[in-house]
């Protein structure tokens, strides 16, 4: 494996796993830019790589979110919200209830579905279609009971759906610009 290889294989990775947390990162625009300028190899080992990025940092954000109802700053948070206090935590308050009321109707259907025997198909579905997105349904599935490992293999199986297609997507059509249609 050449240098420039291994370094776009880390930097996918890379990218993706901190791009798991907080969408800052286009990972479908880097493997496509990769499978553009790269061969089809190349291409699917970079998808390869984001893909274990994002099952990793997903998993992070479940464990996380599970965890977090543990955490003292998070149950002064909810204390304060109940009692309605007023104060420094106000606008956290109101921001809570604004994004609340935003993803209200997404949240409903991802939780519903996420307490369901068919959830590892939401997360295979979000992964590879991004609706809803697996962010959001990485959240509601915290409080479910799918297990950890069926949520990471369903993160990979979706995100390997999607990101092995964008990795193989420029050559296919590359090669089929001779059709007539």
């Amino acid at each position: 494996m050449t240098g420039l290889v291994l370094g776009l294989v880390v930097t996918g990775l890379l990218m993706s796993l901190v791009g798991s947390f907080a969408p800052v990162f286009a990972a479908e625009a880097y493997v496509v830019g990769v499978a553009l300028a790269q061969p089809p190899p190349v291409a699917l080992a970079v998808a390869g790589a984001v893909v274990v990025g994002q099952a990793l940092g997903k998993a992070a954000v479940l464990a996380s979110v599970r965890a977090a109802p543990r955490w003292p700053w998070v149950r002064g948070a909810r204390a304060a919200a109940e009692h309605g206090r007023r104060g420094s935590g106000a606008w956290g308050v109101a921001l809570a209830a604004r994004t609340a009321a935003w993803t209200g109707p997404v949240r409903r259907w991802t939780t519903e579905a996420m307490g369901r025997p068919s959830a590892p198909f939401v997360v295979v579905l979000s992964g590879a279609v991004g609706l809803p997105p697996l962010l959001a349904v990485t959240l509601c599935a915290g409080p479910s009971r799918m297990r950890l490992g069926s949520f990471v293999a369903a993160c990979v199986a979706g995100r390997g759906v999607r990101m092995g297609a964008l990795a193989v997507a420029p050559g296919a059509l590359a090669g089929a610009a001779w059709l007539p249609w």
